[in-house]
């Protein structure tokens, strides 16, 4: 998959994750608009889905059971672009985050991911 396929993915769930009465991309769209390259791109999601500190969005989303919105959730619908990412570990960063939260355990369920998978 080409960068910009990668970045098409991540700014459409950018634009899409606002939801109204629960969360608003406040922070990260304005920074994620200003940069103009995808290596900037790429490189600022890794940095999101690899914090081992959950978001204020991916909180809220999870809390209301809107997993799919996440930044994270985009791994898991699209496990190829991990092959992009410098960060090998980040699909056990995204699961861990998850699985802080009883809708987060049932996302993984219902996408079928499992530990197993993920560490061989």
């Amino acid at each position: 998959m080409k960068n910009s396929e990668i970045v098409k993915i991540i700014d459409d769930r950018i634009e899409n994750m606002g939801t109204k009465g629960v969360y608003y991309p406040r922070r990260i769209k304005p920074k994620w608009n200003s940069l103009t390259s995808d290596k900037e791109k790429l490189e600022l999601f890794e940095k999101y889905v690899t914090s081992k500190e959950a978001s204020i969005g991916f909180r809220s989303l999870v809390k209301k059971n809107l997993c799919s919105k996440t930044l994270e959730a985009i791994l898991f619908e699209n496990p190829e672009i991990v092959e992009s990412l410098n960060e090998k570990d980040v699909m056990t960063i995204c699961m861990d985050k998850f699985e802080k939260y009883k809708n987060g355990e049932a996302y993984l369920k219902q996408m079928k991911v499992s530990s197993k998978q993920i560490n061989g």
